[in-house]
């Protein structure tokens, strides 16, 4: 049964800071990519700051979609779902914020994280802090998502960022389990070590997959002027919304109409009546230039 609420409750925190991972997704205005993308590490990544405030450390990957988005429109849903016994999808729809790890609040914002989350929140490699403003909650069954594990799930699904144990053999008593991977902090350590990490960024972080800006520090790297490509961003924008912008100049012609034929307006095509002078001077007939007078009062 789908339900929604204003802000969290401590049911939903409880839930949320219980799962292994979650999913942020978000797209652009107009373009051909939708965006989801998987996260780990809760427990180092995620807090939640307030009943309608959230936030999560966002590591640098060989894309910047969501980042891009929230630049553009701020839209972005993030997703919670069980894969243990008690099924349940909690959604919460957000208005977004990019802090990149050289803006001066990145610091304070990391350590408020860090006190509401009771764990130290760092992952190495992380580029920038995304705060969401909570819309919107919305929870479902989930009972159309598979459980990953059996009876042992059970003390899996209490803890965070925490084992889940899979069977990947029904018929065999062994089990195996799905931990953390480390292979994105051992990586980035070693680009920082090599002193690559920017480089990176600047090559993969610039644009999005529709052309969108991305992080502003890989832009800057390229000597962008910021301003000039942001509005060069809102012009594509606004031409791919072309059905928009038709249907808002014909109603605004349409209501400038409406209000001509009641009397409110008074609308004279003056170009009309320069082609209708140059052809009484054609046929020698005296011009008429009684609309001068009407166009002055």
């Amino acid at each position: 049964m789908v339900k929604f609420f204003p802000s969290l409750n401590q049911s939903h925190i409880e839930f949320i800071t219980n799962q292994p991972l979650f999913y942020v997704a978000s797209a652009p205005w107009a373009g051909d990519h939708i965006n989801i993308s998987p996260k780990g590490h809760p427990s180092r990544t995620f807090a939640v700051l307030g009943p309608n405030t959230v936030a999560y450390l966002d590591a640098t990957g060989s894309g910047c979609e969501t980042i891009s988005h929230i630049y553009e429109n701020g839209r972005v849903t993030i997703m919670f779902s069980s894969f243990g016994p008690s099924p349940k999808i909690i959604r919460l729809f957000c208005k977004g914020k990019v802090v990149e790890k050289w803006d001066p609040y990145y610091s304070q914002l990391r350590a408020r994280m860090a006190t509401e989350n009771g764990e130290e929140v760092d992952i190495t490699g992380a580029r920038a802090i995304i705060v969401l403003k909570v819309k919107k909650v919305q929870s479902s069954c989930g009972f159309h998502v598979p459980m990953l594990s059996n009876e042992q799930s059970s003390a899996a699904d209490c803890v965070g960022d925490a084992t889940t144990v899979v069977d990947h053999d029904s018929d065999s008593e062994a089990t195996q389990a799905a931990t953390n991977r480390d292979t994105l902090d051992d990586w980035a350590r070693k680009q920082v070590e090599k002193r690559e990490l920017g480089d990176f960024q600047k090559r993969w972080n610039h644009r999005s997959l529709d052309g969108l800006p991305g992080m502003h520090s890989a832009r800057r790297s390229h000597d962008e002027n910021i301003a000039v490509e942001d509005t060069k961003a809102w012009l594509r924008k606004v031409y791919r919304q072309q059905d928009a912008v038709a249907f808002g100049f014909g109603l605004g012609l349409l209501f400038m109409i409406l209000l001509s034929l009641i009397g409110m307006l008074s609308i004279k095509p003056i170009f009309l009546e320069h082609i209708l002078n140059f052809q009484r001077r054609q046929m020698g007939i005296p011009e008429d230039h009684s609309w001068q007078n009407k166009v002055e009062l």
